[in-house]
């Protein structure tokens, strides 16, 4: 299967008003010259990208959802293909929560599950669908997580979410070989962006510490596996040896490791861990 083709065509970004989802829609105008349809829940954040990105010379469109709501990521897939065709696809909206599980509120979890897994499939088999129907030979990125190879304490239902990503997107992927679509999986280790910031989790790794990615190394990452319809797209040397690594380790361990890593970052600033 030949190397996606992103110029003057429409890529979905999910997730896009800041992070990795803004930095990947930069990517993909800079370097492919590639049309973006950009989505999010603020809609003045997706209007200034846009803009900015329609000075590189392509076209930016907006589209609001909160993809936690069945019914936005309904019309999300209406409005999307509405006179026009989705040639890729990148699911990268995600939400997390930082701390105990026993104290996740209900509602937290209900809606980590529905943006970070149902929203996924759902979005996912529609624009398949959509690029199988319409012969565009494109393709989708689903944005996982390393959290997904390693269980994370203290982000247990994240950690939970991206597993099933990781599993669900490879096997996903197989059945589409003999087709000229593609499904492809991003699973990142840390990213210096404002998820971290929101989640607690930038008070243990911030940007600059090792391991953690620059948000534009890892979109370039991102979108060149995408381009070249990678399976499975692991970025840098660190966390590629992690992965390896983590394949042969007994998961308590790495389980008890993350506990230990993360657990610090649950005490008041500046109170020290015993």
């Amino acid at each position: 299967m030949p190397p996606l083709n992103l110029k003057g065509r429409y890529t979905l970004i999910t997730g896009a008003s800041a992070g990795l989802g803004r930095e990947m829609a930069r990517d993909i105008a800079k370097r492919f010259g590639g049309n973006l349809v950009l989505v999010a829940r603020r809609r003045d954040r997706l209007e200034e990208l846009a803009k900015e990105l329609e000075g590189l010379g392509v076209e930016a469109v907006c589209i609001t959802a909160d993809l936690s709501k069945p019914e936005d990521v309904e019309r999300l897939l209406r409005e999307a293909t509405d006179g026009r065709d989705i040639y890729a696809a990148i699911l990268n909206a995600g939400v997390t929560y930082f701390g105990r599980h026993l104290e996740l509120p209900r509602e937290t979890a209900q809606s980590i599950l529905a943006t970070n897994v149902h929203s996924v499939i759902e979005l996912a088999n529609g624009f398949v669908r959509h690029q199988l129907d319409k012969q565009l030979g494109g393709g989708v990125l689903v944005v996982s997580s390393m959290a997904g190879t390693v269980p994370t304490p203290y982000q247990a239902l994240y950690s939970g979410t991206k597993a099933m990503l990781n599993t669900w997107g490879v096997a996903f992927g197989e059945e589409l070989v003999g087709t000229n679509v593609s499904l492809s999986v991003f699973c990142p280790g840390g990213i210096a962006t404002e998820m971290g910031e929101k989640s607690g989790t930038a008070r243990k790794y911030k940007k600059g510490d090792v391991g953690m990615m620059d948000a534009d190394v890892c979109a370039r990452s991102a979108v060149d596996g995408f381009v070249a319809r990678k399976r499975f797209n692991v970025p840098g040397v660190l966390y590629k040896l992690s992965d390896f690594f983590a394949r042969f380790a007994p998961r308590g361990v790495l389980a008890s490791v993350q506990a230990n890593i993360f657990k610090g970052a649950l005490l008041p600033e500046g109170q020290k861990q015993s």
